[in-house]
């Protein structure tokens, strides 16, 4: 029950991120044509795949060793610690942590934990012991895969971003009546039946098979969970990251763009993440130190775009070749 009622609780949190605070648009480049709707749908796919996994190839092994991220979880617990400006956004989330844990932890421990008892009762003294410590670890990993999917770590990220001098690009964002897009394919179309929705029950499919897999997998006494949360370590970032692109007013493709494209990142911050949250009730904390991390981490990337950013009038045109040329690309990616 506490294993399938955190699948429930992760799913709908799941939706909750991926399609709220944001405003639809129609997709206008849609798809039409014999050959647009057969072969050039899988040509189109091809494209995109291969354009990312060069950029992969290409950069990750830099980006996870020179862009720090793996610092910054580290850098998140001194800097959530150090100001008391922190401390009831965290108090709050640690106290929704230790009543989620408790219920999930006792329904596992009435149902799951007999089971490996069971199982392991054959090493004596010894297995007793793997298998409570394996349910205090499980248990606390299914706790974080509903914690991180409650947004409770928006608060904080904007905090640290307040508390450390970019008051101004928060209150703009925020105050700004523009939500982000997200582009969807409208339902009286060909493209919509003949490749968009196959297209995504497959993608849905494929991705539902990997998480039970990797559920599979922290099912092993005691490293299942390390194992876990180290496969999943992109997708930990990813929502960490979620509220400054947001933000940003990045839509839907562009955040897909902006996951791949920073992949190393995402892997370098995400790993370490987890791995700090893998212990029962310090990870209460941990969720926020990272939260307050990715907001740190967040400060850096602003800087660097700063210092980066182009002219005006060469800004505009390059957003206007990349905006046309990944609407072709990426059209209901």
């Amino acid at each position: 029950m506490s294993f399938t009622g955190s699948l429930v609780l992760s799913g709908i949190g799941g939706l909750v991120y991926k399609y709220g605070g944001q405003q639809s648009e129609r997709e206008t480049e849609v798809p039409v044509g014999f050959q647009s709707l057969t072969i050039g749908f899988f040509q189109a796919r091809i494209r995109v795949f291969r354009t990312r996994l060069e950029t992969l190839s290409r950069t990750f092994w830099r980006q996870l060793v020179e862009t720090s991220g793996y610092k910054y979880p580290i850098r998140g617990v001194s800097e959530m610690f150090r100001s008391g400006a922190y401390f009831f956004p965290w108090a709050r989330a640690f106290a929704f942590y230790l009543v989620l844990y408790l219920t999930i932890a006792f329904i596992y421990f009435c149902t799951i934990l007999p089971v490996y008892l069971a199982l392991l009762a054959f090493l004596g003294p010894i297995g007793f012991a793997i298998a409570y410590l394996h349910f205090l670890l499980h248990s606390n990993m299914l706790t974080m895969m509903v914690m991180r999917f409650t947004q409770l770590h928006n608060s904080l990220f904007d905090l640290a971003l307040v508390h450390n001098g970019k008051e101004i690009f928060v209150k703009t964002a925020i105050q700004s009546p523009t939500l982000p897009k997200r582009y969807y394919v409208p339902l009286n179309t060909y493209y919509f039946w003949l490749n968009y929705l196959p297209w995504r029950i497959f993608i849905f499919g494929f991705g539902f098979t990997v998480l039970i897999v990797l559920l599979l997998i922290s099912f092993i006494p005691i490293i299942g969970p390390f194992i876990f949360n180290a496969l999943i370590s992109p997708f930990i970032a990813r929502i960490y990251f979620s509220r400054f692109l947001r933000l940003k007013k990045l839509d839907n493709k562009q955040r897909n763009d902006e996951f791949y494209f920073n992949f190393g990142t995402y892997v370098s911050f995400g790993f370490v993440a987890g791995q700090l949250e893998i212990l029962p009730f310090v990870s209460g904390l941990i969720y926020s130190s990272n939260s307050v991390g990715g907001g740190l981490f967040a400060i850096k990337a602003l800087d660097s775009e700063h210092a980066a950013a182009p002219s005006g009038a060469t800004a505009a045109a390059t957003a206007a070749v990349s905006g046309s040329q990944a609407r072709q690309d990426t059209t209901v990616a």
